[in-house]
């Protein structure tokens, strides 16, 4: 079997006999041709690990700004709905006032 991609570059850490059997029955359970694999995998699986966790931390602050952003729109929203409240009991107030004042003239003018 050839190797697709010609490995140059070598990386040497020591182990203990007893670390050295653990990774050979490793290998063997998860059928890795070499230790050599087998650490190669592991760091592997290790670096897609640390970039996953990288590119959910490089969510977090867009999901804070979303949310903030949210939250001024909800005040916002409130507030608008607070001034609409107003506005229309303002109107509900003064339309009894002219129907009152209505009221006030027609007597006076039945009086006359």
């Amino acid at each position: 079997m050839s190797v697709l991609k010609p490995r140059e570059r070598s990386v040497y850490f020591r182990i203990s006999e007893e670390e050295f059997h653990q990774f050979v029955s490793v290998c063997e359970k998860q059928g890795a041709r070499s230790v050599s694999d087998l650490a190669r995998n592991a760091v592997q699986r290790l670096i897609a690990e640390c970039e996953r966790q990288g590119e959910e931390l490089g969510l977090e602050p867009k999901v804070q700004t979303l949310e903030k952003l949210i939250g001024d729109v909800t005040r916002q929203l409130q507030l608008l709905t607070e001034l609409l409240q107003r506005h229309e009991l303002a109107g509900h107030n003064a339309a009894g006032a002219n129907a009152s004042g209505h009221a006030v003239a027609a007597t006076s003018t039945d009086q006359d």
